[in-house]
């Protein structure tokens, strides 16, 4: 096997409040040459801080976290200047997880229940620029759009919304889990203009975070 250059490796930061399932995971990368544990993190808050302190290329995100929860810490990671990529890693494939960890930003979602060669080769397919949903997420995604147009293609009284034409087109970026930046970059406008609108949609909507505007829009039919 050809050695691999310490500066390719894909550097990866595992973010689980279950030492044990860390430890495993540290133990399986170990033997991985082209992968490098760059390090760990037992709630959201400090995957935040190692982000930023580690720059790593990718991190496997639990979503039931003490402190900060999954969803959270990767809106907040998304919503920086970093590059790094994150796969969702969890046990759990509900509506809510599904909704929250894709508005905020995820990568990919995978469950703890993958095959260790198929999570190796997701890392690097999200690594090189694309995206993963575990097939059974998939089927899930696909049914809550299909519920979705169904229920539009009721008639119904027009739903008055409190969004403007502008605002509503960021709310659709931000349920997209497109972030400031990109958002700014889609539609040219300064990151501080976005961050101004972001701001008042969270207003309007009485929500406390992108999560919670984003399953509201859904909910609602704002998008």
């Amino acid at each position: 096997m050809p050695k691999i250059d310490e500066k390719s490796r894909i550097r990866v930061l595992l973010v689980d409040d279950h030492n044990l399932l860390r430890l495993g995971l540290k133990g399986q990368f170990s033997l991985e040459p082209e992968f490098e544990v760059v390090g760990e993190a037992q709630d959201g808050e400090q995957a935040i801080s190692l982000v930023e302190q580690l720059n790593p290329h990718i991190v496997l995100m639990d979503i039931d976290l003490p402190v900060t929860d999954g969803i959270t810490a990767t809106q907040q990671i998304k919503n920086s200047d970093t590059v790094t990529r994150v796969i969702a890693l969890s046990a759990f494939g509900d509506d809510d997880s599904i909704i929250g960890m894709l508005a905020a930003g995820a990568d990919g979602y995978c469950l703890k229940s993958i095959e260790w060669r198929q999570l190796l080769a997701v890392i690097r397919l999200i690594q090189s620029g694309g995206t993963y949903l575990d097939p059974k997420i998939a089927h899930k995604v696909a049914v809550m759009l299909k519920s979705q147009v169904n229920l539009a293609q009721k008639p119904a009284a027009k739903t008055y919304s409190p969004l403007s034409d502008r605002e509503r087109e960021i709310l659709q970026f931000i349920s997209e889990g497109l972030s400031n930046p990109e958002i700014a970059k889609q539609i040219h406008l300064s990151l501080g203009t976005v961050k101004s609108y972001v701001r008042n949609i969270l207003s309007k909507l009485s929500v406390d975070d992108r999560v919670q505007a984003a399953a509201k829009a859904v909910r609602e039919g704002l998008i």
